[in-house]
């Protein structure tokens, strides 16, 4: 029985000891996992908690001076340039057009293609000139100045324009298409001894045309128009 408590003491005693070994070896690994990075020295792993930082100061951004005296100049100028827009009259930058003559017919197809364009569209109808007529005028014929006076000096071409207008009454000497040929015509009357003697252009149909007023691009617009519907001539106002 005595054996039996001696084996068991020492199996505690030893078991005690073991404990206490094993106590001492945890408390070793402990110190040497708190060491100074000894495992990251041996595989080269920079441990970026224990590296310095350096700390970047920007410079805060300088405010602008501020010149009143030239900012309330600005201002001014800024204000004088909205002005002159406001009331400066939009129809001194525009540019007319002519778009004529027309028969009537034509007159209604180029209408169309316009009423959609941006500008401003007159319409007119006024006699195209066909010709020039060299004429002796009616206060001259009132005078006794007739047609057998007329032959006496040589001129065969000639008649009386009963027609109702302004050359009612008037004795007719020639019709040209261009008045060059009439400026001839006139002179050589005039050496033949015949006074008075004028020139007036020949009205023909009553044709239309189109004023067009508007802005450079709306201009250049009815320019594109003009080209599908190429009747008559495109040309400035008051050539």
């Amino acid at each position: 029985m005595n054996g039996w408590k001696v084996l068991v003491g020492v199996l505690v005693v030893t078991n005690f000891a073991w404990l206490g070994w094993g106590l001492l070896e945890s408390g070793a690994g402990l110190k040497q996992m708190e060491s100074s990075g000894l495992r990251s020295e041996w595989v080269t792993i920079e441990k970026p908690w224990q590296q310095a930082v350096e700390v970047v100061r920007s410079n805060a951004p300088v405010a602008p001076k501020i010149n009143l005296k030239e900012g309330l100049a600005q201002l001014d100028s800024a204000i004088e340039s909205a002005s002159k827009q406001v009331f400066e009259d939009p129809k001194n930058n525009q540019t007319c057009l002519q778009w004529g003559p027309l028969l009537q017919s034509e007159s209604a197809r180029v209408a169309d293609s316009l009423s959609n364009w941006g500008g401003e569209t007159d319409r007119l109808e006024r006699q195209v000139p066909v010709g020039y007529v060299v004429f002796l005028p009616q206060e001259i014929v009132n005078t006794g100045v007739g047609i057998d006076q007329l032959s006496g000096k040589g001129i065969t071409d000639m008649f009386y324009i009963t027609t109702p207008g302004p050359l009612q009454g008037t004795i007719s000497l020639g019709l040209f298409r261009d008045v060059e040929r009439a400026n001839v015509q006139r002179d050589d009357l005039i050496k033949r001894g015949v006074a008075g003697v004028q020139i007036r252009e020949r009205l023909g149909p009553v044709r239309v045309f189109f004023e067009l007023r508007g802005t450079p691009d709306q201009i250049k617009s009815v320019q594109s128009i003009f080209e599908l519907n190429s009747k008559g001539e495109l040309k400035a106002c008051g050539t």
